[in-house]
């Protein structure tokens, strides 16, 4: 298979993960350790905790049961203990993502949760920055930042809107590719139009958001 086909494949497939990922959080309120669990190569035979597969499934048992401490201190204690790890981004973003849902529920300290939302934010987007999937899913944590956190408010819809300037540079390219092709598939056109759409939507969103809090 050549290198270019290979390509068309990974970004084919980001495509349909972002597609499912918009539906789960249509349905939930961003956490996607279910889809992460499936997504994470396993070890078969490995002792508990060996992968980041292990870790997310663990995480996903926890935050099942609302202990999204605990959730969150076995990602940060695989993280610490594999720094190199290649999954790390995965594992930082459901760290940001679990500290949201901590925010959610403990209005009294909503803002200290929300800087951990930031500061984990911040490490998982060096780890994406030309995936339409995961850029996609970062903005919209840093919208729910600014959603929880009036004294951030401003900042994180800009970062947003800076997030998803970052997304519509790789969709316009995605278009292209689709584009040139002799016989464009499809399926690719209407995975094209959802994403499409779904970052129409998030624009005008978080526009209005910034307009309503003076941001502007």
């Amino acid at each position: 298979m050549s290198f270019s086909r290979q390509r068309r494949l990974v970004v084919a497939g980001g495509i349909v993960a972002l597609v499912v990922w918009i539906v789960v959080l249509l349905h939930d309120d961003g956490s996607v350790l279910g889809i992460l669990v499936r997504e994470v190569p396993t070890h078969e035979g490995w002792a508990s905790d060996s992968s980041a597969a292990d870790v997310l499934g663990r995480m996903r048992k926890y935050e099942k049961k609302s202990r999204y401490d605990d959730a969150i201190k076995a990602g940060i204690a695989w993280t610490e203990k594999h720094p190199d790890d290649g999954w790390n981004g995965w594992i930082y973003m459901e760290v940001s993502a679990l500290y949201l849902k901590k925010a959610r529920k403990d209005e009294e300290h909503a803002e200290e949760d929300v800087t951990e939302v930031i500061l984990y934010r911040d490490k998982a987007l060096p780890l994406f920055p030309d995936d339409l999937y995961w850029l996609q899913r970062l903005a919209a944590i840093s919208e729910s930042a600014g959603d929880l956190s009036p004294t951030q408010r401003c900042v994180q819809y800009r970062n947003t809107m800076k997030l998803l300037d970052r997304v519509n540079i790789l969709l316009t390219e995605e278009k292209d590719r689709v584009a040139r092709q002799f016989r464009p598939d499809p399926a690719d056109c209407e995975q094209m139009k959802c994403v499409s759409e779904q970052f129409d939507t998030s624009v005008n969103r978080v526009r209005g958001k910034l307009q309503q809090s003076g941001c502007e």
